[in-house]
């Protein structure tokens, strides 16, 4: 008989810790990515329309969360020349499909150092 209440009272508790986790939730949110080559892309092909000049850009080897208003350090190079200048992109994601998105740049007025 001792046995049997055993095992009741373990089924009761057990279901009642599956009652609550059932009642307790936990969320996570992934960004999508975007791998660096790629980021470098949106990047170049973003300077080229406001300047009129492609330029080599190299943002690393990590992939890129696509996160609004996240910035995203790249460095910028006019081919030919032997001069680094670091880039701020701003990542939109605002009016754009999911996954999809626009990149703002800045470049620094100086080389770097």
């Amino acid at each position: 008989m001792s046995t049997v209440r055993t095992v009741t009272s373990t089924a009761l508790v057990a279901a009642a810790l599956a009652l609550g986790v059932v009642g307790c939730s936990a969320s996570a949110s992934v960004s999508p990515t975007v791998s660096a080559d790629a980021f470098a892309t949106a990047v170049a092909d973003a300077l080229e329309q406001e300047v009129g000049t492609r330029p080599d850009v190299d943002c690393g080897d990590e992939a890129v969360p696509v996160v609004d208003g996240d910035e995203v350090h790249c460095d910028v190079n006019t081919p030919g020349y032997d001069v680094l200048y670091d880039s701020v992109s701003t990542i939109s994601t605002e009016g754009q499909d999911d996954g999809e998105y626009t990149v703002s740049v800045v470049v620094d007025d100086e080389p770097k150092g």
